[in-house]
């Protein structure tokens, strides 16, 4: 019989070990992804409370877990939001399919209670039984991992512009295309509310300083001295697979609208990967929004999904 119980300290080891088959399971999917030693600390989950698990007599047969409550939800909502990564949360391969909707039904009354109304879940992208599960109780896709090696793509050279990593005194010459991407990000079907802070004068000059303090990295194309593209490169991730020391992560990109369709970011692409190979760097990272048509066409042609991230907003007026 299915019990569902709190999550706690003497329930981690088996939680640690549903995870490590969760990952194997996704990894005979998208074989590329590295192997892992060890998973990010569970003790969060402990302590806050907030986790349940799932037991089948004595065996755990699925956890559900989250990190802390936190403030303006993918930042661009006034919600609080409740976030569980792909190492928190998991089930048996070959179990009960409803696990999962169980755990949910048991842990959101712990998450709203907190006035949570924004719940996000990450899960690997081949698990069907949890994506059937989750859509079934009203989540929607949001956000999507993916992976390629160091290996450039197949696309026909481009030499008509000039590929260049910039230096950071140059870095505050992609403010204004970042302005772009953050409008085309508002518009439809996105509708992202990106808080713009007054621009004054030397704003640029900030920005810079800001990517530079976070070691971030631009690799760009140039129409003459124009920059007319870029992709945003970092090594924080939006997970442990992206956080590893072989992953080096996209975390942005932009093309000037007039210049499309000329292969500009594939070629831009193929200079990195050539860059970052010479590196060390195995493979390469790339996050997006789904409903972002533009980037979810682009980065889908050449990256494979590994991770789902599933949002659920409960309704307001039910917090009091």
């Amino acid at each position: 019989m299915l019990k569902i119980v709190d999550f706690i300290e003497t329930h981690v080891e088996q939680a640690v070990k549903i995870a490590k088959d969760n990952y194997e399971n996704e990894r005979k999917c998208v074989d590329i992804l590295p192997t892992i030693d060890k998973l990010p600390d569970f003790t969060p989950f402990v302590q806050n409370v907030l986790g349940v698990s799932a037991f089948d007599g004595e065996k755990m047969v699925g956890y559900l877990c989250c990190l802390r409550p936190y403030e303006n939800a993918f930042g661009t909502t006034n919600d609080i939001g409740i976030y569980s990564p792909i190492y928190g949360n998991g089930k048996i391969e070959k179990n009960n399919k409803y696990i999962f909707a169980r755990m949910y039904q048991e842990a959101a009354k712990k998450w709203v209670d907190l006035k949570a109304t924004n719940h996000a879940i990450t899960f690997y992208a081949h698990n069907d039984f949890i994506q059937n599960e989750l859509y079934r109780y009203g989540f929607g896709l949001r956000c999507v991992d993916a992976i390629r090696s160091m290996i450039e793509i197949n696309v026909k050279e481009n030499t008509q512009f000039e590929f260049v990593e910039l230096g950071h005194n140059e870095f505050h010459l992609i403010f204004e295309m970042g302005l772009l991407l953050d409008d085309h990000l508002r518009s439809s079907p996105m509708f992202m509310y990106r808080f713009r802070e007054k621009i004054e004068k030397d704003h640029e000059y900030k920005f810079a300083k800001w990517q530079i303090d976070k070691n971030i990295r631009y690799f760009t194309a140039k129409d003459d001295d124009r920059i007319i593209a870029y992709i945003k490169i970092s090594n924080e991730g939006e997970n442990f697979v992206s956080e590893l020391d072989s992953v080096i992560n996209i975390c942005g990109a932009y093309c000037y609208p007039e210049y499309r369709g000329q292969g500009i970011l594939q070629n831009l692409l193929n200079f990195l990967i050539r860059k970052l190979k010479n590196e060390n760097y195995q493979l390469l990272g790339v996050d997006f929004e789904s409903f972002n048509p533009t980037a979810s066409g682009f980065w889908m042609k050449y990256f494979t999904e590994y991770t789902h991230s599933v949002v659920r907003r409960v309704d307001d007026r039910y917090i009091k």
